[in-house]
């Protein structure tokens, strides 16, 4: 990652950039904007919130914002295309797309380029988000077209990975290393699952046959907050999609959610993101 890179994401809510990621490597990095990284050559070898992974040519992984990555190994040869979005950017790509079909695509690698046709179809999402950077840079009064072209390649990317998931007989297989990272995985894993239903600290604790003290620490040490800030966080996320980019209306969300009334949810949202239901559907703020 380059500094042009680095200034250009939250300008313009995305940016793309091919690093050798050399200096990374034997450190951790904490993400902050969602990014798609795309293998171009080499071989890498690293962990993504405790999962190990081996990265090679082809492969496609997508780590959301405040994922850490520590880098153990890369070949002289690593070379990876990196595509960074803002929050905003992201969550109207994957809008179309389920927590559930989510779960199955983030932080996992995805053998998206076995054939030509594969390598060429995603060659060809960079390319035109190459397109849309320099028609951003060439006129600044170009970007909502731009974000929204964006929009559609990376929702399109989400669309084809589901795809390529369902034809590859042999997906590639994750590597959990034991001890707090596995269960700080498998935390997140029901989270996904669970997050309509129950949002306490020790309904999680209890799933998992540990204390909510251990919970948290395990929190804390692999995805840097506690128990309950990650719940809500993941809480208020699926909620933004859904006022932004369905027609739910308010009750709706409140069966879907398990809350107890529409007071009690608009309350929890505003206290997360300064925001009523009201206000944030109307206005379209995207809070980090």
């Amino acid at each position: 990652m380059n500094n042009v890179y680095l200034k250009k994401l939250p300008q313009q809510g995305f940016a793309t950039t091919q690093s050798s990621l050399h200096q990374f490597v034997q450190h951790s990095y904490q993400i902050q904007h969602t990014s798609i990284f795309y293998c171009v050559s080499g071989k890498a070898l690293f962990t993504i919130d405790g999962q190990k992974h081996r990265f090679t040519p082809g492969q496609i992984i997508i780590c959301p914002s405040n994922s850490k990555i520590l880098l153990l190994d890369i070949t002289s040869d690593f070379s990876s295309r990196l595509l960074g979005l803002t929050k905003h950017i992201w969550l109207a790509a994957r809008s179309s797309m389920s927590p559930e079909a989510m779960q199955t695509i983030e932080r996992r690698i995805h053998q998206g380029g076995n054939t030509e046709l594969e390598r060429e179809y995603i060659a060809n999402v960079f390319r035109q988000i190459d397109i849309m950077n320099t028609e951003i840079t060439s006129n600044a009064e170009s970007i909502n077209f731009c974000q929204q072209n964006v929009i559609l390649l990376v929702n399109s990317l989400l669309l084809y990975i589901q795809h390529i998931n369902k034809e590859n007989t042999a997906p590639a297989k994750e590597h959990i290393q034991e001890g707090k990272d596995k269960v700080f995985y498998e935390f997140r894993m029901l989270l996904t699952q669970k997050f309509r239903e129950d949002r306490s600290v020790q309904f999680y604790a209890d799933a998992l046959k540990i204390s909510t003290r251990q919970l948290n620490s395990i929190c804390q040490r692999s995805g840097g907050q506690n128990a309950k800030e990650i719940i809500d966080h993941y809480t208020i996320i699926e909620l933004q999609v859904a006022l932004m980019y369905t027609h739910k209306s308010f009750q709706e969300l409140v069966s879907e959610f398990h809350f107890p009334d529409q007071s009690y949810l608009n309350r929890y949202f505003k206290r997360h993101t300064g925001f009523s239901l009201s206000e944030f559907r109307t206005n379209g703020v995207m809070v980090d």
